[in-house]
């Protein structure tokens, strides 16, 4: 484990705040990229600025409810947003909505194509906040037999004991770059309003419950099933929900495109 980064003389910084630091800025990136050709640099730059700091305020706020301390809802912890601990859950809930209030009050700023985008942005941005936790010990795994091939890649000190674990951490980060690779695949080849955003609700909830099971900071609540697992079970229904509605809207709306017959236009392109 490396939780701080020495820069020379009395420089220390904490390897989490860098690597978490550096997937927002990673993830507003490759948002501010693709939303740039959509709604101009300018908004694209704000809206990716207000959308990074509800979702650090939201996940940290997220794992104070959901893992709360001696006081929970104490107000220096929920203000002071950028600390330590984070439930990537709450900003899966609260962004959604926030996206959905700007996209109401403000013209030109569509829904689907800046949740597209945002949801191509999010594993980049956890892959980075992942390796950020392997560095700093946090979100650690169960302990790993001997003669595993991972064996040795996590060593925690835990109630007086030295433990071998799995890196979950790791886990974590290659699942979230394998998202990120496929959304972006995806991305290339079809452009259909809100099926990044369905597939990223699929593939990380999928991703995260399996995880689960390697995960030793979380304790089983439901029999054998975790608190996050049982909050994954939902966001995959929501997820093969979606993609189920885009599948089928997409197929009528290519028959009703081409019963204007050949050789019309739509009459968008009629009315120049």
């Amino acid at each position: 484990m490396h939780p701080f980064i020495h820069i020379g003389g009395r420089w220390v910084l904490d390897s989490w705040r860098v690597m978490t630091s550096a997937g927002v800025l990673a993830g507003s990136l490759v948002a501010l990229r693709v939303l740039a050709g959509e709604i101009g640099r300018l908004r694209a730059c704000l809206l990716a600025t207000l959308m990074a700091t509800g979702a650090l305020f939201a996940s940290h706020l997220a794992l104070g409810l959901l893992q709360p301390g001696p006081s929970p809802l104490d107000l220096h912890r929920i203000l002071v947003f950028w600390g330590p601990g984070h439930s990537l859950f709450g900003a899966l809930l609260f962004c959604p909505l926030l996206l959905l209030a700007v996209s109401r009050i403000v013209p030109g700023i569509p829904f689907w194509p800046a949740a597209d985008a945002f949801s191509l942005g999010v594993p980049l941005g956890l892959f980075f906040a992942r390796i950020g936790c392997y560095m700093k010990g946090c979100c650690w795994g169960v302990p790993i037999p001997e003669g595993h091939p991972f064996y040795g890649l996590s060593v925690k000190l835990i109630r007086n004991h030295f433990l071998t674990l799995h890196p979950v951490q790791l886990y974590s980060a290659a699942v979230a770059l394998g998202i990120f690779g496929v959304l972006l695949a995806v991305r290339r080849r079809w452009k259909t309003p809100g099926l990044p955003t369905a597939l990223f609700m699929l593939l990380y909830a999928a991703g995260r419950f399996s995880l689960e099971f390697f995960r030793g900071d979380t304790p089983p609540l439901f029999g054998n099933l975790t608190l996050y697992q049982g909050i994954c079970l939902p966001l995959f229904v929501a997820g093969a929900g979606l993609l189920i509605f885009l599948v089928r809207k997409t197929p009528d709306e290519a028959a009703g495109a081409g019963d204007q017959g050949p050789g019309r236009s739509p009459p968008s392109e009629q009315l120049g």
